[in-house]
């Protein structure tokens, strides 16, 4: 006797898994050094004093306005004038009463008068207006000498430092059956 048979068919379909692993990117990037070096600009300026001179030694010697060493110097030389001349004039003298025992004329009214004579003789006079001479002057303009220098500026930079970049781990993808595929086939009497 023969039967009928129902097939059955189970089907489990695969569910495929991805085991992902991330890789862990790091960048160490440091910042470079660098050094600036500035000097600042420098103004100089070195100025000289301006000097004026006036030269008045010829309008105080008019005005008879004399310096301690010029006032004792014109004394000192009148003083020897003085003593050459008066000696010069008593020996005059002497010899005028020499001549008054050889020649009998009597001498001394004689020096009387030349005496009177010295004592109110001429007087020097100054009439006009002092001083005659102008004063000199002198001025001497100042001197400025202006250095300039200028700003520099110095920078520098050190590349030693290049950024590091490291990976870890590694990036990976693994692909594993979650469900394995399954397949039941099975022969079902159809009455029973």
């Amino acid at each position: 006797m023969s039967m009928l048979m129902r097939i059955n068919i189970n089907e489990q379909r695969a569910q495929v898994g991805l085991n992902i692993t991330r890789s862990n990117l790091n960048i160490n990037s440091p910042t470079p050094a660098i050094q600036i070096n500035s000097q600042r600009s420098q103004l100089n300026i070195n100025s000289e004093q301006p000097t004026f001179t006036a030269h008045k030694e010829a309008v105080r010697r008019e005005m008879g306005i004399l310096t301690s060493g010029q006032f004792a110097s014109e004394f000192a030389n009148a003083g020897r004038q003085a003593a050459l001349q008066g000696t010069a004039r008593r020996a005059n003298d002497g010899d005028l009463l020499a001549r008054f025992q050889v020649q009998g004329r009597d001498g001394v009214p004689t020096l009387a008068r030349n005496a009177s004579m010295a004592r109110l003789g001429p007087r020097e006079v100054n009439i006009g207006l002092m001083p005659r001479s102008l004063i000199q002057m002198t001025w001497n303009v100042n001197q400025i000498d202006v250095n300039f220098s200028g700003h520099s500026l110095t920078v520098n930079a050190s590349l030693e430092n290049q950024a590091q970049i490291s990976l870890h781990p590694h990036h990976a993808v693994s692909a594993y059956f979650a469900i394995p595929p399954h397949m039941d086939i099975t022969a079902v009497p159809l009455y029973a």
